[in-house]
């Protein structure tokens, strides 16, 4: 396995964390109860609009690099 893989797949690892951190935020099991709710709402969509982002990212560039490979 090169270091490319294992960098795609450490990648798709952080999306997902991202992600899922997000949605824990947004249900309000991460942050202190002391923490306004609509922070914690908007702290949770960030952090889940990231997740979603490098997620998208990492699928076109590895997209691109197939379609170099196989042309």
């Amino acid at each position: 396995m090169d270091a490319s893989k294992i960098l795609l797949y450490f990648g798709y690892l952080m999306s997902g964390l991202l992600s899922l951190s997000g949605i824990i935020v947004i249900s309000g099991f991460l942050l202190p109860p002391h923490i306004p709710q609509k922070f914690r709402i908007m702290f949770g969509i960030v952090l889940l609009l990231y997740g979603i982002y490098r997620f998208i990212t990492l699928r076109v560039k590895q997209q691109q690099k197939d379609e170099e490979r196989f042309s």
